[in-house]
Parts: structure tokens; sequence; C-alpha cells
């Protein structure tokens, strides 16, 4: 295996195991905590960690290199971040489960993104894309029908 196959490995890790402790959490949270406030919290502990580890990814001159390349996609990234953890939040408390509801969230995104990639970034799109975004709409039919 090499570096790229253990960069890819140990990022989908990552990823697919903070998803997981992140929707247990969210929908763990006591229902008498303001939305606001426990995405405050979780922003907050967010910020701290992030310092943290800040050393361990830059040194101070890439750091100061960096802020000047932030724009727009910052930003917007931030905001939406507080609408993702938000929007978790309200749709576990109006009775979402974690298995149908992140299911249903993330193959719907996924379908929505099809366009924004085609457009935006010119990517494009195979006979096998085509089978499973089929697949993901039948999917998210099954999921919704009662």
């Amino acid at each position: 295996m090499n570096n790229n196959s253990i960069s890819i490995v140990g990022s989908a890790v990552l990823l697919i195991g903070s998803n997981v402790v992140y929707h247990v959490s969210q929908k763990s949270l006591p229902a008498a905590v303001n939305p606001v406030v426990s995405i405050t919290t979780t922003f907050f502990i967010a910020l701290v960690i992030s310092v943290l580890i800040l050393p361990i990814f830059a040194d101070m001159n890439t750091i100061k290199v960096s802020l000047g390349y932030l724009n727009w996609a910052n930003c917007l990234s931030g905001m939406s971040c507080v609408g993702i953890v938000l929007g978790h939040v309200l749709y576990y408390r109006s009775g979402w489960s974690p298995s149908s509801g992140t299911l249903f969230s993330y193959v719907a995104i996924c379908i929505i993104l099809i366009p924004v990639g085609l457009l935006f970034f010119h990517e494009k799109i195979t006979l096998s894309n085509m089978a499973g975004i089929v697949i993901s709409l039948v999917g998210l039919h099954l999921l919704i029908k009662k």
C-alpha cells in the first residue's frame, strides 16, 4: 500500500468514523437544550480542537501565507456548517431516525450536487454513474414511501 492509498484510507476512516460519532451525539442531545446553545457549544469545542491540532498541520509561516488565500468560500463554508449542524439537531428532534434520516439527506444531497458538479466543476457522468443515480432515486422513493 503506497502513501496515497494510506492517505485515502485514513481520510475515509476519519470521515466515516467522525460522521458516525457526530450523528450518535446529535441524536443523543437532551431535548431541553436550546438548539443554538447546543451548536454554539459544538463549534466552540471544534474551535479549541482546531487550534490545538493546527501546529501538527502547519507552521507559523504556512499559517500566515494561508490566511492570505482565504476567500468567500471559507465564509460560505462556515455559514453552511451552522446550517448543517442546526439542521441535524432539528431533524432529529422532529423524529427522523439516524439511519433513514441520514440516508435520505445524504442521498438527496448527492443527487442535488450532480448538476452542480456538471455545471461548475465540469465533471462527467458515466453510464455507471447514471445507474447509481437511478438506484439512489429508487432508494429515496422507498425511504419516503409510507
